[in-house]
């Protein structure tokens, strides 16, 4: 059987597999369980509000928050300094210590794995999102075995710039089917013309059961809001 190839032809992106993903995360004091239970919560929650009396689109905000509150206490409980970051209505989690925040947002289908080409974030991204993918090459360094975060002291804005802000911003990326949940820990390293599809390097996580059929949400949006909706109901 033919071997598939680490990544994508031709692409500068350090893919983490699966297997090693572990370890990675064991730099940051993190864990896969972490991550995946994170999004298990979100899809938990999800499940809950899926009922006909909700506004249509409500169980993909319910994924979203509920996921992002999941990687939050999980990390919290780390006891590692980790705190909630919301400056300009952008939510993450970080640590000031680390120069690492995470925010939670939706993925197309090649997320979580090895495809013919890297994920794109389902809608496009506004200036918030601009400002942190910029930012993050203040942070990191690329090597051959991935990125070395808090290569930089302070930005060029100096200390103007809220500890939630300053830092490196990683995404964690959730793709919701009908069986099973995808998702990885990716740092984006351009956002183009909005829609974030150039990464730096991607944490590849084993996927995790999905409770029910779902599909991502396609948004028009070209601002930040306050919600990353993941998913709705499919449609036959």
């Amino acid at each position: 059987m033919q071997q598939r190839p680490a990544q994508p032809p031709d692409s500068p992106t350090k893919i983490t597999p699966p297997e090693e993903a572990e370890a990675r995360l064991r730099q940051w004091g993190l864990s896969v369980e972490n991550i995946r239970e994170s999004v298990t919560f979100g899809d938990n929650a999800r499940k809950r509000v899926d009922q006909p009396w909700y506004p249509r689109t409500y169980a993909g905000v319910a994924m979203w928050a509920e996921t992002l509150a999941g990687l939050r206490r999980q990390l919290k409980k780390l006891q590692q300094g980790w705190r909630i970051g919301r400056t300009g209505n952008y939510e993450t989690v970080y640590s000031e210590e680390k120069r690492l925040a995470f925010a939670v947002v939706a993925g197309d289908k090649y997320t979580g794995i090895r495809g013919k080409r890297h994920p794109k974030l389902t809608r496009k991204r506004g200036p918030k999102t601009r400002e942190r993918v910029e930012r993050n090459a203040e942070f990191v360094q690329p090597t051959l075995w991935g990125v070395v975060e808090g290569v930089r002291s302070v930005t060029p804005q100096g200390d103007s710039l809220t500890p939630d802000e300053n830092c490196s911003t990683w995404f964690l990326v959730v793709y919701a089917h009908d069986e099973e949940i995808r998702m990885e820990v990716s740092l984006a390293r351009d956002i183009g013309d909005g829609l974030v599809d150039d990464w730096v390097e991607r944490i590849l996580i084993p996927p995790v059961p999905s409770s029910g059929a779902v599909a991502p949400i396609e948004s028009g949006e070209d601002d930040d809001d306050d919600g990353e909706s993941m998913v709705f109901r499919a449609t036959s």
